[in-house]
This record gives C-alpha cells, structure tokens and sequence, in this order.
C-alpha cells in the first residue's frame, strides 16, 4: 500500500498543471479516509476473533466446572440407588408389607434419580468432549466410575478419586495459558435429603 507521502506524490503527478487545489484535497481526503477504514476493518476483525476465543473460553470452563459436579451428582444418584435396594431386600425379612411397600417406592424414585443424574453427566462429557478434547478420555473413564459406584462397601472410590484429578490436571492443561494461577476445581457441595 502507498504511504500518505506516496498518495501526494502520486497525486501531484496525476494532477495537471493549473487544477485547482481543491481537487488535490479531496482525492487526499478519499485516500486518506480509504486507509482509515481498512484499519478499522482489521481492528474490527482482530476484535472479532478475539470475542470468539473469549466464548469459546467461556464455554470451556463452563463444561469444565460443569463435567465433575455432574459426575459426582451421578456417584451419589447411584450409591442412592444401591442403598435403597440394599434396604428394599432387608425389609423382606421384616414381612411387612407397608414399609416393603414404602422401600420399593424409594427404590424407583432413587432409580429415577440415578437415570436423569446418568443422562445429565452424558450431556455434560459430550460438551467437555466437544470444547476440551484432550480431556474427553480421562473424563469418560472418570464417569464410568461414578455410573459403577456402590454404596457399601465404595470399593472404587481411590479409583474414582484419582481419575478426578487427572480429569482436572487435564482441563487445566487445555485451559491453562487462560486460566489465573491460583484457579482450582472447587469440591461439590453435597446436599443429602433429610428424613
């Protein structure tokens, strides 16, 4: 492109002797407000992409804090589930048909529980797996854990918890030129139902 100097300079050659001025100006006026405007288109470009990455960031920390809260929802869904049967065949012995009756009711609820908690953790390891690729393998390791998780005795949970934490080492890693230093996973607050 021709720098301000070059567009007089090439101005002054295309104009002919004795035109007025006034031409002189405008065309500098016309190029002068040509290159202005391809630096706003570049800025505008630059500010663009920039607003992409920024979403794109956005959308990665939201699976990546979303993921592990619905892994972990998942693990307590299911050792719900298993401790309601586990209750469901003690109250066999009892041979009494009401609190049977009343152990089944909990055991399809906790069943119901365990299936929404299973599809949600699908959904949240299908967006990490679309947003922070690199993570998408731990992560499925990690929520077959949490889907295979027994109430009594936890015989995964040393398992369980270490695939965590590479889950979470790899979604810093992917995350990390963007993330501050001291940003951490936090731990799932667990709400347990009161009876």
């Amino acid at each position: 492109m021709l720098g301000q100097v070059g567009v007089q300079y090439l101005l002054v050659i295309v104009t002919p002797p004795g035109a007025p001025d006034a031409i002189a100006a405008i065309a500098g006026s016309v190029v002068t407000t040509g290159l202005t405007l391809q630096h706003q288109r570049k800025a505008g470009d630059q500010l663009r992409r920039h607003e992409r990455h920024i979403k794109l960031l956005e959308s990665g920390l939201k699976a990546a804090i979303d993921f592990p809260a619905a892994a972990d929802r998942t693990t307590h869904a299911v050792q719900g589930a298993d401790t309601a049967n586990i209750s469901l065949h003690q109250s066999k012995s009892l041979q009494d048909e009401q609190v049977y009756q009343r152990f089944s009711a909990e055991l399809e609820e906790a069943r119901a529980d365990t299936f929404a908690a299973v599809a949600h953790a699908d959904n949240a390891h299908a967006a990490l797996r679309m947003l922070i690729p690199s993570a998408a393998d731990q992560a499925r390791r990690y929520l077959d854990y949490c889907i295979s998780a027994t109430a009594h005795p936890d015989q995964n949970k040393v398992e369980r918890h270490r695939a965590r934490q590479v889950v979470e080492d790899k979604i810093q890693q992917a995350l990390g030129g963007d993330l501050p230093d001291n940003w951490m996973f936090a731990e799932p607050q667990i709400a347990r139902p009161r009876r």
